[in-house]
């Protein structure tokens, strides 16, 4: 062999043996640390309670749903509120690995398998803050046997002192529902905005609109629109629920303000 060539074959070592290193901490796990146990998983309304103990030498955890790490960090617990069961299936599985202070990673911990369905995905934690009115999932019904689907309103961008705003989104998510009540048919929005202050300053500009009064609900403030030859609406802001929006609109036009005023009063989002 040539002399040039020896310090290739060594490099080539250290480079195996650290990937060796690599694969038996992060995949199959080191022997001296000790794997959590007690995994334990329960999902409400889509949202997925996931807790677990290990040793007192373990100084962070990683948690995995399948084969994606959703948590890395030193709590024993941890809220998933993006579980959506893979395609074909009803249910996820978890699994946790202890990571000790030298960086060394445990085996995977005994699995805890959990129904979730199809449910909402990363807009689970908004639709269970609200959920005797949101369904759980796409396939199931909500209030007043309401059924509903994501939608991602078309607003602008936060205002800011250019022009073109700040960039910032409004919202986070939303629903749009279809509802009926006492034979009346309305669609329902629901928009979780990122504050309770993006949300003032979208009801600020709302008011400002040609046709559109304010007035009160038994949940707290609205505005109304009643556009000539068109069907009325009704905005609410909810007061035990900051950054809140929902919206109905009537399908009918003949359908009147009180009317809609007294579809919100009905609504179960009053704490």
């Amino acid at each position: 062999m040539k002399r040039w060539a020896w310090p290739l074959v060594v490099v080539g070592a250290v480079v195996a043996l650290v990937i060796a290193l690599a694969v038996t901490y992060f995949v199959g796990g080191s022997a001296d640390v000790a794997k959590p146990s007690g995994v334990k998983a329960d999902s409400d309304g889509g949202v997925v309670q996931v807790s677990w103990s290990a040793d007192s030498d373990a100084s962070s955890f990683l948690l995995s749903r399948g084969g994606e790490v959703v948590y890395s960090g030193p709590d024993s617990e941890f809220t998933d509120g993006s579980a959506i069961a893979p395609q074909g299936t009803t249910s996820v599985e978890y699994s946790v690995r202890a990571v000790d202070d030298k960086g060394r990673v445990s085996a995977p911990s005994a699995s805890a398998t959990v129904e979730v369905g199809t449910g909402w995905g990363l807009l689970a934690i908004p639709a269970q803050e609200v959920s005797d009115l949101l369904p759980a999932s796409p396939s199931e019904e909500g209030w007043n046997g309401m059924v509903c689907e994501t939608s991602l309103d078309a607003l602008p961008a936060e205002e800011g002192t250019a022009s073109e705003g700040s960039g910032e989104p409004f919202i986070e998510g939303g629903f749009h529902c279809a509802l009926e009540v006492d034979g009346t048919e309305y669609d329902l929005w629901t928009d979780f905005y990122v504050s309770p202050e993006q949300l003032e300053s979208r009801m600020s500009e709302i008011r400002g609109w040609s046709d559109v009064r304010s007035t009160t609900w038994q949940g707290g403030r609205a505005v109304v629109g009643e556009p000539a030859g068109a069907s009325r609406w009704i905005g609410l802001t909810v007061d035990s629920h900051p950054g809140l929006y929902i919206e109905i609109s009537a399908v009918d036009t003949a359908t009147t303000a009180d009317e809609l005023t007294a579809v919100a009063d009905s609504l179960p989002v009053i704490d």
